[in-house]
């Protein structure tokens, strides 16, 4: 007897796109896999097409959704991490030579999820990853996507950035009860006040500033607004 095929476990499955609408409080577009999820099954990452279905380029291949973690990475980025970072990535060549390998890891991964969407080439993000890569940080949450995806070792700064969430957030735990809506229906349309974040120039609308939570506080249940929640999730919108 032919045993049935088994879906690869990072497919998207309905449940798991109906799960990261909730997450971010919108549809979720053209997502090719969950390359990161929770211990109990939820995805913490999703990882979406290099060219979205409207024709628009899409760099953050690495897309973090979790409101935990989001909320938490945004405590990191508000007590001023990454200045930190981009000091010592100045300073340290072995450290920019690693985010720099990270950057290449970066697009590496973007050509294989634009081979598995069927995108093709995507000229205009040709050579940029994402997050100020190869050479800045501009958003935690990037590299935090990447390093959950692609696993340890492969972004040094989005390592470092884990381990500092580890008052609000581990990998070896389950954070999602009560972390984003689960009743009633899953959102449908996007009745988001924010437009697509650092991609003024092939939009055609300005990026709006981002907002990040206070230092202070949990971020167990603290995610806020779903707006608040997308800011948090990287520089552009899946």
């Amino acid at each position: 007897m032919t045993e049935t095929p088994q879906p690869s476990a990072d497919v998207p499955t309905p449940a798991d796109l109906e799960t990261l609408s909730r997450q971010l409080g919108r549809p979720v577009r053209d997502v090719v896999a969950i390359p990161a999820r929770c211990v109990c099954g939820n995805p913490l990452v999703a990882a979406t097409a290099p060219r979205l279905a409207s024709g628009t380029p899409f760099p953050t291949t690495f897309y973090l959704t979790h409101p935990v973690i989001t909320s938490a990475v945004s405590r990191l980025e508000a007590a001023g991490l990454m200045a930190e970072m981009n000091d010592r990535l100045a300073a340290d060549p072995e450290l920019a030579g690693a985010y720099r390998r990270a950057h290449e890891a970066y697009l590496a991964a973007r050509e294989e999820i634009g081979r598995r969407a069927g995108t093709g080439p995507v000229p205009e993000i040709d050579g940029v990853s994402a997050g100020g890569m190869p050479t800045r940080v501009k958003c935690l949450h990037v590299l935090v996507g990447q390093s959950l995806a692609l696993g340890h070792g492969v972004n040094p700064l989005g390592d470092e950035a884990i381990a500092g969430i580890s008052a609000w957030w581990t990998p070896e735990a389950c954070y999602c009860d009560g972390a984003w809506d689960t009743e009633g229906e899953a959102p449908d349309r996007d009745l988001s006040r924010h437009g697509p974040q650092g991609l003024p120039a092939m939009t055609g609308r300005p990026a709006p500033l981002r907002r990040t939570d206070s230092a202070e506080g949990t971020a167990e249940g603290t995610a806020g607004s779903s707006a608040e929640r997308e800011d948090a999730a990287g520089e552009d919108r899946a």
